[in-house]
């Protein structure tokens, strides 16, 4: 029976058994010493009171029991990728608290992977718009290169497509510019967000005392730059359970670098 695999319930129930087989011996010695007889009543009834709290108990923990092995079903079936997974908590205690904050913390979650796919859509858009520009002013260089090959050509248009030259090498080197600031981006990493604000020191000093395997996750995707199916792949787990140790790091490492501000 897995509710006695617990070793607490199992040291319960043998208190119990203890407990009514000590009363029903005090209560056998008490009627020989008193009228020198045993009772077959009294231990039937004492069997009969130790079963039904036996049963009492158990029913009650084997329904715990079972409340218990649905939630893991979710929470596993949140990690292997269904997001809409949640564990009922609709009644009342301190268990179904739990359920509920478990559930609270899964629809943050999930608002955070919202925003990281909003965050890498804009990324790639703007990646690609910037992409789409640079080819107007290299264009527009190409033609120059190919006029001032001209050899009839006049010194006064020479400075003029210098002139347009340097004016379409500047406009590249802001889109360049702006190419590598947005490619730096790691949408939502907090890494960044922390770099502006105090020293790398300070934030390999929060990674180095971040237990496994959040440090190693959040390592493997700031600065190894890899995805979180590749990340599930390196630890054997699924991509959603690479996602959520992630956030989980981040969350972990904004709460340091908070305490450490404060």
């Amino acid at each position: 029976m897995k509710i006695l695999a617990n070793k607490e319930i199992k040291n319960l129930f043998l208190s119990l058994s203890l407990v009514f087989g000590v009363t029903f011996l005090l209560a056998e010695v008490f009627l020989w010493l008193s009228y020198r007889r045993l009772s077959l009543l009294l231990l039937i009834l004492f069997l009969l009171a130790g079963g039904a709290v036996w049963a009492v108990c158990f029913v009650y923990f084997n329904r715990q029991n079972q409340i218990m092995e649905q939630a893991i079903l979710q929470i596993n079936a949140y990690l292997d990728g269904d997001r809409n997974a949640r564990i009922e908590c609709d009644n009342e205690g301190e268990l179904y608290r739990l359920f509920h904050s478990i559930n609270s913390l899964a629809a943050v979650l999930n608002a955070h992977a919202d925003n990281e796919l909003r965050e890498k859509e804009f990324l790639k858009n703007t990646i690609s718009d910037i992409s789409h520009q640079l080819k107007t002013p290299l264009a527009a260089l190409n033609i120059y290169n190919g006029l001032l090959q001209d050899e009839d050509i006049e010194v006064s248009s020479v400075k003029e497509f210098a002139c347009l030259s340097e004016q379409e090498l500047d406009r590249i080197e802001t889109l360049v510019q702006s190419l590598l600031k947005i490619t730096r981006l790691d949408a939502g990493a907090i890494a960044n967000h922390i770099a502006d604000q105090d020293s790398a020191l300070q934030i390999h000093l929060v990674l180095h005392e971040l237990q496994e395997p959040y440090k190693e996750v959040f390592q493997l995707r700031v600065f190894g730059e890899l995805s979180f199916s590749q990340i599930g792949i390196i630890f054997g787990k699924t991509e959603n359970w690479a996602r959520v140790t992630y956030h989980r790091a981040r969350l972990k490492i904004k709460e340091r670098m908070d305490h450490y501000e404060s």
